[in-house]
């Protein structure tokens, strides 16, 4: 058995918190724009796009990692924040360009919680869209929350389980293995 680096107890727990509260402050700080336009489109598709690039490197990371299930909680503390607050973010926008989007003003809280109901299909009511561009925004959300968890989430467990049986089969051979 190869001597792997001990499990750093801070980072595993620290590092994903870190990785929330940043997306969470970066959302909350970075200025948005009065209205919905196409920028909300290219901002949603942009960030979609990212999210499975850092998707697909994390699962890179994970398979060649000696920890794979925390590289695992890594990824999933960047993509499922990101995932949400791009749609927070667009119904934030979504809103500000017009109350008849969603029967009221939304802020950003509001909307944050709005895009997490969405995700987890609890869908208090309180928050409903009524245009249907705001429609067809959430059904969009509803399209990506089954990509993001049918895809993205098999994904992530197919790379932890091939980095575990690369691991088991390093520590085997003697080899030492990479780092991650």
């Amino acid at each position: 058995m190869t001597d792997r680096p001990p499990v750093p107890r801070r980072r595993v727990l620290l590092r994903p918190l870190g990785t929330v509260g940043l997306s969470l402050a970066v959302y909350y700080l970075i200025p948005l724009p009065d209205r919905s336009d196409a920028f909300t489109i290219v901002l949603l598709v942009v960030g979609l796009a990212t999210v499975a690039v850092v998707l697909a490197w994390h699962v890179r990371a994970i398979v060649s990692s000696h920890y794979p299930r925390m590289r695992a909680i890594e990824a999933l503390a960047v993509a499922a924040p990101m995932f949400l607050l791009l749609f927070a973010a667009a119904y934030y926008l979504l809103a500000r360009s017009s109350t008849d989007n969603f029967g009221t003003g939304l802020n950003r809280t509001d909307t944050l919680y709005f895009s997490v109901t969405v995700f987890s299909t609890v869908g208090f009511g309180d928050i409903a869209p009524q245009s249907s561009d705001a429609r067809l925004l959430v059904t969009g959300q509803m399209i990506g929350n089954m990509i993001f968890i049918g895809l993205g989430i098999r994904q992530l467990l197919a790379a932890t389980q091939l980095g575990l049986r690369r691991r088991a089969s390093a520590d085997s051979d003697g080899d030492p293995g990479t780092t991650g």
